[in-house]
């Protein structure tokens, strides 16, 4: 039991004396003293009435560990948070771009009657793809095992923000996810009226690479914001870290990782065997709406 310790760090957190505690509880210092130093124990109603002043839960009082130092733990997340969110949008949005200038020599590529010099575009797109998941790839790992030695360090977090700060972060929130879909839906209309109008050959990519530029901007918009918009949730944050949640997360992660490498491997083989980079990059949507399945149904056991 952690009750007497998360009562003395409960007090100080909201600066508050053994002597104004008891006169809330309307109880004597000396019956906030024993409680502290762990030779006495509150009746149910007086518990109830300590979370109620101190707005925690049940749980977190007498099971959690909940510590004094919420001004140095908030600043130590919102840094971690706050890199954490950064480097994952940039590191996905350096991988969309690699993609759309692999699109762009496939394009370039096709237009080529010399098949050798249409060869040396695709190794270009190519090249400049595995560069950029050369690049990516080294971020998601730096920043996935700082996670969970953040996790390690922080297992369960008190409640860090004011309703204050999230009601402000939710006011920003539906605008960046509304520009997001707005610049993926421009994309989509730019794509339509370059095919529609006949400007392109209905095997060039450009109309493809003008979306999936688009798409390099919206994406790391919708991610930085997803995780800004869990880093609020304490309660989420508490809930995930648990061990019966980390175990599924393992699970989803290790399958959704396995539909993504067969995805990549389909859109490079179909690529430069069969020519078709204006249609192959659909199985990156299909396979993040796989993961998307998978992770629903999963999340549900």
């Amino acid at each position: 039991m952690w009750f007497n310790e998360n009562l003395q760090n409960l007090r100080k957190i909201k600066n508050m004396s053994q002597e104004q505690l008891a006169e809330k509880l309307e109880v004597s210092r000396q019956a906030v003293s024993k409680w502290e130093s762990g030779n006495g124990y509150p009746e149910t109603e007086k518990l109830i009435t300590i979370c109620e002043i101190f707005d925690c839960s049940m749980d977190d009082l007498l099971k959690g560990k909940i510590s004094a130092d919420i001004p140095g733990e908030k600043k130590e997340y919102e840094n971690f948070q706050n890199k954490f969110s950064k480097g994952i949008a940039l590191a996905v949005s350096v991988i969309l771009f690699g993609t759309t200038i692999l699109l762009y020599f496939a394009g370039l590529s096709a237009q080529m009657e010399t098949s050798e010099l249409g060869k040396q575009y695709e190794i270009i797109g190519i090249t400049i793809l595995l560069l950029c998941v050369l690049v990516a790839v080294p971020v998601f790992i730096i920043l996935g095992i700082e996670q969970e030695n953040f996790k390690k360090r922080y297992p369960k977090l008190s409640n860090l923000y004011s309703e204050g700060e999230v009601e402000s972060f939710n006011k920003k929130f539906p605008k960046a996810i509304a520009l997001a879909v707005t610049l993926i839906m421009l994309g989509t209309i730019a794509l339509i009226f370059l095919y529609g109008m006949n400007f392109v050959d209905e095997k060039s990519t450009i109309p493809i690479v003008v979306l999936m530029s688009f798409v390099t901007i919206a994406v790391p918009i919708f991610i930085y914001f997803g995780i800004q918009k869990d880093k609020y949730d304490i309660s989420k944050y508490n809930k995930i870290n648990s061990e019966e949640n980390k175990k599924i997360d393992d699970k989803i992660g290790r399958i959704c990782g396995v539909i993504m490498l067969i995805a990549t491997m389909i859109f490079l083989f179909t690529g430069i065997v069969y020519n078709i980079w204006y249609i192959n990059w659909i199985v990156f949507p299909l396979g993040g709406m796989l993961c998307g399945i998978v992770s629903t149904i999963l999340g549900k056991e």
